[in-house]
C-alpha cells in the first residue's frame, strides 16, 4: 500500500481516507487465507486487526519496524542513519517530508517513497529506494589533440562513485573550453550515460567532435575612426603569431576573444563613446586552417559631460566635491570618471566619519545634442565615533604587534582615511597573507566597532640552493630567517614582530656571512634598534685588489611621524687590502693592510609608498652622514654623504613608473688626504648601470679602475604585467651614471656612461628573479661597448 511520497500534499486527510477504506478489505485478506489452512496448523491472526476492532481514528501511528527495499549498492544502515524516524516514535508528515529530503540530498537515489503496513500495535514503514548507478567506466572516443587521460581529469568522476549527470555535464564543458582554448573553434562534446538496471552499473560515453584547429592570420579594424588600430591592438589578447615572443602562438581562444570584445566597448564607452556598438566577423582559410578576424566597430557620438550637480550635501560645500572630481563639466562623459568620481565623493564623507553615505547618480542623456548631465543625489547619514578595536585571526602575532601598527583608536570619531593607513601599515609587516576590515554595531547608535580580520602566513624561511649570477657567476647560498621573531616566547620564537636573519653566500669573487637581530618597537615604544654582525671577503675581479671587511654595529631609529624616521647607529669595522698587482694605481697601495674604521652615522628618511613589497604610488626619500674618524678610536678620517629618492607612478591600470636617483660624496681629512680604496665610489652591473662590467664604471689611472669621490646615478624603470604567464613581468630600463675622481669637482671630467634595454621579473617560491638586457649607449672611457645581460636571485622586486 503506498501511502506516502514526495509529491503528495494534504498527506494527514489522504492517510486516514485511504487507511479507512484498505483495513477491512486486509481483514478480510486475512479471514480468508485464515480459514484455508490445512487442519492442525495453528493459526496465528491475534495480532490481526478486524474493521470492528480497528477505526481509522483508533490506528495507532507508532512505528513498529523500518525496512528498506531496492538498494543494491547503499546500505541499509546508512540510509536509516540518515533518517529522524526510528522505531517507537509516532508517524508525522513533518518527519516524513524531513527524511526524503535528507535522503534526496545525499545525491544517491533517483526517487524514493514510503510505504506503510498497519497493524493493531502500529505501523511498518517500507523505504523504497531507487539508486542511482555508479560509475564503471568512462570512454572517450573521437579525441586526437588530446590523451584520454588528460580529458578524464576534466570529468570530475571516479570510477566506482554515484553519476551525477550534472558533473558530467560540467565536465563536457570543460572539454569543449579546452579545445576552444587550442583553437578548435566548431568543436562538438557530446556524451551519454548507458545504464545496467541488473548492476546499477552505468559506462560514460564521451564523444570528442574536434573539427578543424584555426591559428590567427590577421587581426583587422574596421569602423573605427575615433582612435588608432594600435590604441585598440593594445586592449587585446586576440593576437597572431609573434616570431619574438614565443608565448604569442596565434592561437584562436573563444573564451579570450570574447574579452577582448568587451575590453574594446568598455573602452569606447569610458571615452564617451556611449552608443558604441562592438561586433565581429570571420574569414576562415580552409586550406591553411587559419582565421582573419575583423573587429566591426559603429561609434557614434562622442558624448560630453552637461550640467553637473549635486543633491543633499549639507555637511560640505560644492567646492570641497569640485576638487575631488574627474569629470566636469564639457569634459567627455565617462562611466569610468562617473565611478571614480562616486568612490570620491563616499571617500570624502567617510573619512570625516559619516559611514552610512548614500551616493546615487542621475544621468540624463541629451542623444540628440550627445550630452549627458549629471546630478549626484547624497544621503550623507549619520556620524559615527569608534566604539572597541577588535582583532581576529591572528593565531601567532601578538596583539600589540598589530595594535601598535593602527592609527584608528577607540573614542575617536570615524576616519576612512586612517582605516586605510591602518590596513596597509599591516599589510607592509608582511606577516599575513590577507588584511580586511569591517564595522559591527557599537554600545550605542551612533557607534561602532571595528573588526581587522588578518590571515596568517608562514614567516620562518629556511633556505638553500645554488645559482647563477651575472657579478659572481656561481653562487651557492643558505639562510634562516625569521621575520616575526619573539625572542621570549621558547620553543616557538613566533609573535613578537622582531626580526632576525642569519646568512651566507658563496660566490666566484665574494664571500658573505651575515647576521642581523631588529626589534622595531623597543618596549613597545616607538623606536626602533638593530644590531648587524658581517664578513664579506671581495678577491680581485675588474679591480687590482683583494679586500675583507669583518664588523659589528648597530642602530636606534625613532619614528616622528607614520612617513618620517631618523637615527643614528654605529659600526666597528676592520678592513684589509691584499694581493694588489704590481701595476695598480699608487692610491691602492696607500690602503694596502689592515684599517680599523669607527663610524659614526645619522640618518633620516621620508617613505610614502603605498606598499613596502610591491609599490605603485608614493615616493622613499633618504639623507645619511657618516663620519669616519681617528678620533673615534680607527684609523681613518673621512665623511660620506648620501642622498636617496624613488618616486613611483601607476601607468594606466597595471603599469608602473619607477624613477630612482642616488648621490653620494666622500671626502678625506686630517689624516687621510684620500678616500681609501675600499670606500670609494664604483658602478656597472646590477644596482647602478646594468649593461656595463662589474665595478667598470669609475675614474682610472692607466685604465685602471680608482674610484671616486662623487657619484651620481640615476635609473628610470618601466614594469609591466605580461599577459598569458602569471608573476611574469615585462621592463625597460634608462640607466645613466656620473662618477668623479674628486668631491670638489662633482662632474668634470668624461665619465657619464649610460644605457637602456629591457628586462624580465619572475616571481617563484625561492624569490623573485630578475633578467635584463643592458646596451651602453655612452662608454666613454669604458670597454663596454657591448651589450650584456644581467641575472640576479633577490627576495624582492
Amino acid at each position: 500500500m503506498h501511502l506516502i511520497r514526495q509529491s503528495f500534499g494534504r498527506w494527514t486527510a489522504w492517510f486516514m481516507l485511504i487507511l479507512g477504506l484498505c483495513l477491512p478489505f486486509t481483514s478480510q485478506i486475512k479471514a480468508v487465507q485464515a480459514e484455508d489452512a490445512p487442519s492442525g496448523q495453528e493459526q496465528t491472526t491475534a495480532a490481526e486487526p478486524s474493521a470492528q476492532e480497528t477505526t481509522p481514528q483508533e490506528q495507532n501511528l507508532t512505528v513498529r519496524d523500518i525496512r528498506v527495499q531496492g538498494n543494491q549498492i547503499i546500505g541499509t544502515n546508512t540510509i536509516l542513519n540518515k533518517m529522524s524516524l526510528r522505531k517507537g516514535v509516532q508517524l508525522s508528515q513533518e518527519a516524513v517530508n524531513e527524511d526524503i529530503k535528507r535522503l534526496y540530498g545525499t545525491g544517491f537515489f533517483r526517487d524514493i517513497r514510503f510505504d506503510v503496513e498497519p497493524y493493531t500495535d502500529g505501523i511498518d514503514l517500507i523505504v523504497v529506494v531507487d539508486e542511482k548507478p555508479v560509475v564503471k567506466e568512462i570512454l572517450i572516443d573521437g579525441n586526437q589533440t588530446f590523451d584520454d587521460r588528460k580529458l578524464r581529469k576534466d570529468i570530475d568522476l571516479l570510477e566506482g562513485q554515484i553519476v551525477d549527470e550534472r558533473l558530467v555535464v560540467e565536465g563536457v564543458r570543460k572539454i569543449e573550453a579546452r579545445y576552444l582554448n587550442k583553437g578548435f573553434r566548431f568543436v562538438k562534446v557530446s556524451y551519454n550515460v548507458q545504464v545496467n538496471d541488473f548492476t546499477k552499473e552505468a559506462t560514460v560515453l564521451v564523444h570528442v567532435n574536434e573539427g578543424e584547429s584555426y591559428r590567427i592570420k590577421e587581426v583587422k579594424f574596421s569602423g573605427v575612426k575615433a582612435f588608432s588600430e594600435r590604441q585598440l591592438r593594445k586592449l587585446l589578447r586576440t593576437k597572431k603569431k609573434s616570431a619574438w615572443n614565443p608565448f604569442q602562438r596565434g592561437v584562436f581562444k573563444e573564451d579570450e576573444f570574447q574579452d577582448d570584445l568587451e575590453r574594446v566597448s568598455v573602452f569606447y564607452q569610458d571615452e564617451g563613446y556611449l552608443d558604441a556598438k562592438v561586433s565581429s566577423d570571420f574569414e576562415y582559410d580552409e586550406a591553411s586552417n587559419r582565421i582573419v578576424i575583423t573587429i566591426l566597430a559603429e561609434e557614434g557620438a562622442r558624448y560630453q559631460a552637461g550640467s553637473v550637480q549635486f543633491e543633499g550635501n549639507q555637511l560640505f560645500p560644492e567646492s570641497d566635491i569640485w576638487e575631488r572630481l574627474k569629470m566636469l563639466p564639457s569634459t567627455t562623459y565617462s562611466q569610468r570618471n562617473l565611478a571614480l568620481d562616486i568612490d570620491a565623493i563616499r571617500k570624502l564623507y567617510f573619512a570625516h566619519g559619516y559611514l552610512d553615505v548614500r551616493v546615487t547618480p542621475q544621468v540624463e542623456f541629451h542623444r540628440g545634442e550627445s550630452k549627458a548631465d549629471v546630478k549626484y543625489a547624497i544621503k550623507e547619514g549619520d556620524l559615527y565615533f569608534v566604539d572597541k578595536v577588535k582583532i581576529r585571526g591572528n593565531t601567532k602575532t601578538k596583539d600589540i604587534v598589530i595594535r601598535r601598527e593602527l592609527r584608528i583608536k577607540p573614542g575617536e570619531r570615524f576616519d576612512g582615511d586612517l582605516l586605510e593607513l591602518s590596513k596597509q601599515r599591516l599589510e607592509n609587516l608582511g606577516f599575513f597573507e590577507d588584511v580586511t576590515y569591517d564595522t559591527e554595531p557599537g554600545s550605542a547608535p551612533n557607534r561602532k566597532d571595528v573588526v581587522f580580520r588578518v590571515k596568517e602566513k608562514q614567516t620562518g624561511e629556511l633556505s638553500f640552493g645554488a645559482g647563477f649570477s651575472s657579478i659572481d657567476q656561481f653562487i651557492g647560498f643558505a639562510e634562516i630567517a625569521q621575520r616575526n621573531f619573539d625572542l621570549l616566547n621558547w620553543p616557538r620564537f613566533t609573535g613578537a614582530g622582531q626580526n632576525i636573519a642569519l646568512s651566507g653566500r658563496i660566490g666566484s669573487i665574494s664571500r658573505n656571512i651575515e647576521f642581523s637581530f631588529l626589534e622595531p618597537y623597543i618596549f613597545n615604544r616607538n623606536v626602533s634598534f638593530g644590531l648587524e654582525a658581517y664578513n664579506r671577503d671581495f678577491e680581485r675581479r675588474n679591480l687590482d685588489f683583494d679586500h675583507e671587511r669583518r664588523g659589528v654595529g648597530f642602530t636606534i631609529a625613532k619614528a616622528l611621524n607614520d612617513f618620517v624616521k631618523i637615527g643614528t647607529g654605529y659600526t666597528l669595522e676592520r678592513v684589509k687590502v691584499t694581493d694588489i698587482q704590481d701595476s695598480a694605481s699608487s692610491l691602492v697601495f696607500e690602503s694596502e693592510g689592515s684599517d680599523i674604521l669607527s663610524r659614526l652615522k645619522i640618518f633620516i628618511t621620508r617613505d610614502t609608498r603605498d606598499s613596502v613589497f610591491n609599490p605603485t604610488k608614493g615616493s622613499v626619500m633618504g639623507f645619511s652622514a657618516e663620519l669616519i674618524g681617528t678620533f673615534l678610536g680607527g684609523d681613518a678620517d673621512f665623511t660620506i654623504l648620501q642622498a636617496n629618492a624613488t618616486k613611483y607612478w601607476r601607468i594606466g591600470e597595471t603599469g608602473v613608473l619607477e624613477w630612482r636617483n642616488r648621490l653620494a660624496m666622500s671626502e678625506g681629512f686630517r689624516s687621510t688626504d684620500n678616500v681609501p680604496i675600499y670606500d670609494r665610489f664604483f658602478a656597472g652591473g646590477l644596482g647602478t648601470v646594468r649593461g656595463y662590467n662589474f665595478r667598470r664604471v669609475s675614474p682610472k689611472d692607466d685604465n685602471r679602475p680608482i674610484g671616486g669621490e662623487f657619484l651620481a646615478i640615476t635609473n628610470i624603470e618601466y614594469t609591466f604585467p605580461l599577459p598569458v604567464i602569471e608573476n611574469f613581468k615585462g621592463a625597460f630600463f634608462i640607466d645613466i651614471a656620473q662618477i668623479t675622481r674628486d668631491a670638489s669637482k662633482p662632474f668634470e671630467g668624461r665619465d657619464l656612461v649610460a644605457s637602456i634595454g629591457p628586462g624580465v621579473k619572475i616571481k617563484t617560491p625561492l624569490g623573485p628573479i630578475a633578467l635584463y638586457y643592458g646596451l651602453p649607449i655612452l662608454h666613454r672611457d669604458t670597454e663596454d661597448k657591448n651589450g650584456r645581460f644581467e641575472f640576479s636571485l633577490s627576495r624582492s622586486f
